[in-house]
């Protein structure tokens, strides 16, 4: 982990925690010595027009230094992408599966271009040079142990919102402790160079709104915005050329993708790693519970 960063998520763990960067080949190649296996998910999120050279910087030139570690220590790599480098849905029916056939293409912004880019440097390695290599594909995933908090932070927002006004678009919710088995499931399970999706039900964001705030125990109503919201995206992109702030969480890319249908097929998993895409409502409580006590 990084220098400075929190010790928090690994307590009571049984794990050796080796200090360092993703640029410190040195430190990589220390951390995964005596290992047979990496599982690579640092990563840099943002859903914007700004920031593509830091998230070059972490995704993309930070997976190379991955795939050149394992290569010298012949370690299979768990490369773990995201969902939004495939396109998006054309509706709740037809969920896109690994193959990215169909469909609308996603937003290019820096997080969607960036994690593309790391996944083409893993096929081509897998390709050319013989790295053993797995790429998964997580959706929206909610879980306890956020520390951040991350996802979670949408579930939160929304419980405390007072009026809420959800976007037309949708997602794949799955259980980030699920996804993390089948992560582990990977290593032994998992077929070379291939991709598999890790998403899990596919819900309208008003929808998992709803559900959000009946777990949450904060029964309002939920209105929905249409596609005209990205009129007001796109006045704040141009604010955004003209002025020197910095970009925010809500921007003319976030709201772009909002309205889109990120649906996809988790089948492909479930057959080969054992994987279990479903959120339930207990577990959905759990997460809230977990949520509430450490960022309430």
């Amino acid at each position: 982990c990084r220098r400075g960063s929190s010790r928090e998520p690994f307590a009571g763990l049984s794990v050796d925690i080796v200090e360092g960067d993703l640029n410190q080949p040195q430190v990589l190649d220390a951390a995964i010595a005596g290992c047979t296996a990496v599982i690579h998910c640092a990563a840099m999120i943002h859903l914007g027009w700004q920031k593509f050279d830091e998230s070059r910087q972490v995704n993309v030139e930070g997976t190379r230094a991955i795939v050149e570690a394992c290569l010298r220590r012949q370690c299979r790599l768990i490369h773990i992408s995201t969902v939004d480098t495939l396109p998006t849905a054309l509706s709740l029916a037809q969920p896109i599966d690994e193959s990215g056939k169909g469909g609308v293409a996603n937003v290019p912004c820096a997080y969607v271009v960036s994690k593309t880019e790391a996944e083409q440097l893993v096929r081509e390695a897998c390709a050319q040079r013989g790295l053993d290599a797995v790429i998964l594909n997580p959706g929206f995933m909610l879980g306890p142990y956020d520390w951040k908090p991350s996802s979670g932070r949408m579930f939160l927002q929304v419980a405390k919102a007072p009026v809420i006004v959800a976007p037309c678009g949708g997602c794949s919710l799955s259980d980030a402790r699920q996804v993390a088995k089948a992560c582990v499931n990977a290593i032994e399970l998992a077929e070379t160079g291939q991709n598999y999706i890790l998403a899990g039900e596919n819900i309208s964001y008003r929808e998992l709104w709803r559900r959000m705030l009946r777990i949450a125990d904060r029964p309002k109503h939920v209105a929905m915005l249409g596609k005209r919201i990205t009129w007001g995206g796109a006045a704040i992109d141009f604010f955004h050329r003209w002025l020197p702030i910095p970009e925010g969480d809500v921007n003319g890319a976030s709201i772009g993708m909002s309205i889109l249908n990120h649906y996809y097929d988790s089948s492909k998993a479930q057959r080969a790693l054992g994987y279990k895409p479903q959120l339930s409502d207990a577990a959905l409580a759990e997460i809230w519970d977990w949520l509430k006590t450490h960022h309430g």
